[in-house]
């Protein structure tokens, strides 16, 4: 083997360790501008596109694989496509970053667009059916929450644009001469310092004073995911003690009682009663405080139209199971939060709505589809107070929790079931990720998690408090509440429309003009 590929191997296994060490639970985020001088480095050295992609798929492959190995230990075959297609995805914003690293603009221009191609990916990758943002390069930094403040303005994908833009200042820096070398090196500590000063002032001057508190209890129960009915000989069993759980926790202040996802085993149904609803129901009258927990929600279509997909059951009824969190209130009302944002192939099949209309016969696309996927937010009260209880998968998509205080949360609330994963990094990430939700929307995050980790987050970014992983246990939480609305929950995603907008431009003037 020549040296050159040697070199073009070593650079790509060395991005590849430093991008996927980069994330939790390892607090090494700054990786990351190291491994895109790297990426540069490889487009650099590679003269056409064939050789790139022989080294950079491989790359991709072992950053995803660092980052999130424990997918497969809720499904191997499932987790392993994920991974090997998320990675042959990335090769397409890399080629369109070569195309602009390559072209004849300046050090400078190059530097302040290439990244756009990247986010504009990650951005699209947050809207359709396949999405998984999971290793959005953002993410890294939810370790280190002091230096992304200002994602209160942009939201959290700015991060991803400051890495790659300090990182190719830095490159071209080093491979320019003289006076270029040394404005250029000016240029990219500026682009580095400036916004992480500015977060050091946000997260000195934006101390705000709550307008209130709801105090909540937090349930963990610690069920074991992977035996059928979590090892119980019947569903009343684990929701007898999932109350008593509760119970030991509550005082005169509780004003809202929160279970994870799945809490409810066995599922509740629109039209049909059971043991389980009726008991949740008889402890929040005796309580007078509501419940909010997650369970799988029977939806029968009797008296609305019918979706395009859905099931029948034995009696010729139209129905849908969704993943969703459930509030049972002591005057007798039931409210339903059906998940929004559904694990591809684990939770539904992608694209199955479009797929149905397909004439092709023999197909159940109900019975194939999977979960129903929800479309409205919807908020429960704790006292005076909204919140949302945002499904697991939902709290790493930036818009759902924008919808949410959008609509007037006063605090976050992420129920989840983490158990499918094991004592893995999966879970330590999906709590260090609902620090950048935090900070985006300036509310304190509370998270119910069948495992672990529960606990609260600060508008900062900061944890409150965290339990141990494995742990059956329950606490009451004091946490504040606000009303007012960072500059991204009110804009939206400009950012990554500005993203979108701007790499096509780039992309399309270099490739039209050949340069």
């Amino acid at each position: 083997m020549s040296r050159l590929q040697n070199s073009l191997w070593l650079i790509s296994f060395g991005a590849a360790l430093l991008l996927g060490f980069s994330f939790a639970p390892f607090p090494f985020p700054f990786l990351t501008l190291v491994a895109f001088v790297l990426i540069f480095q490889l487009i650099q050295k590679t003269e056409t596109i064939r050789p790139l992609i022989l080294y950079s798929f491989p790359m991709f492959i072992l950053w995803n694989i660092i980052t999130t190995y424990w997918l497969t230990f809720a499904t191997f075959a499932g987790g392993a496509a994920a991974i090997v297609a998320n990675s042959a995805i990335m090769l397409i914003p890399l080629l369109m970053m070569r195309r602009i690293l390559k072209s004849s603009l300046s050090p400078l221009l190059k530097s302040f667009t290439i990244a756009t191609p990247w986010v504009a990916y990650e951005w699209l990758h947050l809207q359709w059916d396949l999405a998984w943002p999971w290793i959005t390069v953002a993410n890294a930094y939810s370790t280190a929450t002091w230096a992304v403040q200002y994602i209160e303005f942009t939201g959290y994908l700015s991060i991803s644009y400051w890495t790659i833009t300090v990182s190719a200042l830095f490159f071209h820096a080093l491979n320019a001469h003289n006076r270029l070398k040394s404005q250029l090196l000016a240029i990219s500590g500026l682009t580095a310092i400036i916004p992480i000063l500015l977060s050091l002032i946000l997260l000195k001057t934006h101390v705000k004073e709550p307008e209130s508190y709801s105090y909540v209890v937090v349930a963990q129960p610690n069920f074991d995911s992977y035996l059928p009915r979590a090892g119980f000989s019947d569903t009343i069993e684990p929701l007898k003690g999932l109350i008593s759980l509760s119970d030991s926790a509550r005082t005169h202040r509780t004003e809202v009682i929160i279970w994870p996802e799945n809490a409810i085993i066995g599922g509740i149904s629109e039209i049909n009663s059971s043991r389980n609803d009726r008991l949740i129901f008889e402890t929040v009258q005796e309580w007078q405080i509501p419940i909010v927990g997650g369970a799988s929600w029977y939806q029968y279509y009797l008296n609305e139209p019918v979706p395009r997909v859905h099931r029948i059951d034995f009696a010729e009824r139209p129905f849908n199971v969704y993943n969703s969190a459930l509030g049972f209130k002591p005057n007798g009302e039931l409210l339903v939060y059906n998940k929004i944002r559904l694990v591809p192939i684990v939770e539904r099949f992608p694209f199955v709505h479009e797929l149905s209309f397909l004439p092709i016969s023999g197909i159940d696309w109900g019975n194939l589809s999977g979960y129903g996927k929800g479309h409205q937010m919807v908020l429960f009260n704790a006292g005076n107070t909204l919140f949302p209880a945002i499904v697991c998968y939902d709290s790493v998509f930036p818009g759902v929790v924008r919808r949410s205080v959008k609509k007037g949360a006063g605090f976050i609330s992420v129920i989840t079931n983490d158990g499918w994963w094991g004592n893995t990094s999966g879970h330590i990430q999906h709590y260090d990720f609902a620090r950048l939700r935090a900070i985006e929307t300036r509310r304190a995050v509370v998270r119910s998690a069948n495992n672990g980790i529960s606990g609260m987050i600060l508008p900062n970014g900061n944890p409150h408090s965290r339990t141990e992983y494995w742990t059956r246990i329950s606490f009451e939480l004091e946490v504040p509440v606000y009303t007012h609305e960072t500059f991204y929950v009110r804009t939206g995603e400009w950012f990554g429309w500005l993203m979108l907008i701007t790499s096509v431009v780039f992309w399309g003037y270099c490739r039209s003009r050949n340069i």
